[in-house]
């Protein structure tokens, strides 16, 4: 079982090569010049942060570790409590373009083809799917989650789904004011700084870009996520590649100091904008023109959605046989891949099916070249669609309706004492309202011929339901609070 906890933030750390490796050192240990012909992986910072996060709000580990055993509890309980397993789940993604230079604004080709490389991989559709070893066969699936461009901003207007703002911010990883033997205000820096640092790009007031409502869109920003080293001569440093954010709703059993410490990061994915889609045209600089060839494929963006649906590193973030994911059919590993397609890699044993199955370096959710990156497992998907029903309960809709799943229908009140009205924007025809509690159970279910209000009435005792609205091939779902 995992000793790791659930985050706030999680991290997508890049190799430093040479002396460019000032903060990646630091945080493996060593002096920033003491290997400068070396190559490192400065690891994951995501227990970096949970420790910090810990000492701001003492029992956010705690309660973190509870809420990713109850996922896992949830998930092999009460499978698809929302709906049924060859559902489509359709989800609405915001691209949010924040650049300083031509570079960074990047064309709507490339955000195009970022939607289709979601699409392939979560719905494992992707050709590279051949070089899947046999031996995974019969635990990798297709997720049935599916993302488009948002066609509804949120006032009901006609939309990309790409937004552009320009920014005075050159470097969203911030200014380094540290130099050449400040080791210990350097760590510091990275733990009190770097984190808000990033997430200006989700503000105006900050030189970003205000989200779109967090629960009802993906949202994804793109920008410069390089650090400027000045006393380090001018190091324009690539520390991370991208990071999102794990669920924040429903956490009503979460002491407020632990909410309290997780509202700074706004909900959604930060990329480093070289990293979107497989079309860019922008590349890596030296001295990190190794990786123009590894993760240049549109899948560092899946990645980052697997841990925004709640997933984990596959090896659990620590160099430990025993730490594992909350997954059972992944096998576990003693560390990332590190950039490498290495077939023979088998560094735990494990027995999943009976079978010790070798490092699974062809999943999403490991540092492993995008090459050989190809699948998810079945548990992985099962993890990510419980929470879509649980924890994401805004942000879908089902079969394939277009805009946001709410664009079309108007629920008030909302929260209720029990009474709702659902006002449709269009005159639709054969409509069938149906109210499900949180588990999945059918509370009401009503046709009607025509109309564009309906009246409904939830007489049950209070808590979270689902109301869905079909009519024809259309579908959406909109949570409702009752009180």
């Amino acid at each position: 079982m995992q000793r790791l906890l659930f985050l706030p933030v999680f991290f997508f750390i890049v190799n430093q090569i040479n002396a460019q490796s000032v903060i990646n050192e630091l945080l493996i240990g060593n002096a920033p010049a003491e290997s400068p012909a070396a190559v490192h992986i400065a690891g994951c910072a995501s227990y970096q942060l949970m420790e910090v996060q810990d000492r701001q709000s003492p029992g956010y580990m705690d309660v973190s570790n509870d809420f990713m055993r109850q996922m896992k509890d949830g998930v092999s309980t009460v499978k698809n409590q929302r709906f049924d397993e060859d559902d489509i789940i359709v989800i609405p993604v915001v691209f949010h373009v924040v650049y300083n230079n031509e570079e960074e604004n990047i064309p709507d080709s490339v955000l195009h083809n970022q939607i289709g490389i979601l699409n392939e991989c979560f719905r494992r559709q992707n050709a590279d799917t051949v070089s899947m070893r046999a031996a995974f066969s019969d635990i990798v699936g297709d997720s049935k989650i599916e993302f488009q461009l948002a066609e509804y901003d949120p006032d009901g207007f006609p939309t990309s789904g790409i937004t552009r703002t320009f920014t005075s911010v050159e470097h969203f990883g911030g200014i380094l004011p540290y130099g050449p033997g400040q080791n210990q205000e350097i760590i510091e820096w990275v733990n009190d700084s770097l984190f808000y640092n990033f997430f200006r790009l989700t503000n105006d007031d900050l030189g970003g870009k205000n989200a779109w409502d967090v629960n009802r869109y993906l949202n994804v920003w793109i920008g410069d996520l390089r650090i400027m080293e000045p006393q380090f001569g001018n190091i324009e440093e690539q520390v991370y590649f991208g990071l999102a954010t794990p669920p924040f709703d429903n956490l009503m059993n979460w002491p407020d100091s632990v909410i309290q410490a997780l509202t700074p990061y706004e909900q959604g994915v930060l990329i480093h904008y070289v990293n979107i889609g497989a079309n860019n045209p922008n590349s890596f600089p030296s001295p990190y023109t190794v990786y123009n060839g590894i993760v240049k494929t549109g899948k560092i963006l899946v990645h980052e959605v697997g841990h925004y649906l709640g997933l984990r590193h596959i090896w659990g973030d620590d160099s430990n046989c025993s730490v594992d994911d909350f997954i059972d059919d992944t096998p576990n590993s003693n560390g990332s891949s590190q950039w490498t397609c290495n077939y023979s890699k088998n560094t735990c044993v494990d027995n999943i099916n009976g079978i010790d199955l070798p490092d699974m370096i062809e999943n999403y959710m490991d540092y492993s070249g995008g090459s050989c990156q190809n699948s998810f497992t079945i548990e992985q998907i099962a993890f990510m669609r419980h929470v879509l029903g649980t924890h994401r309960t805004d942000l879908l809709s089902i079969g394939g309706l277009e805009g946001t799943g709410e664009n079309d229908i108007t629920v008030y009140p909302n929260p209720t004492t029990g009474t709702i009205n659902v006002e449709l924007r269009s005159n639709l025809t054969d409509i069938e309202v149906s109210v499900r509690n949180l588990q999945g159970q059918l509370i009401d279910n009503q046709h009607f011929p025509d109309g564009k209000a309906i009246h409904l009435n939830i007489d049950q005792p209070g808590g979270i339901y689902f109301v869905e609205i079909t009519s024809d091939d259309r579908s959406s779902i909109v949570k409702v609070v009752k009180n």
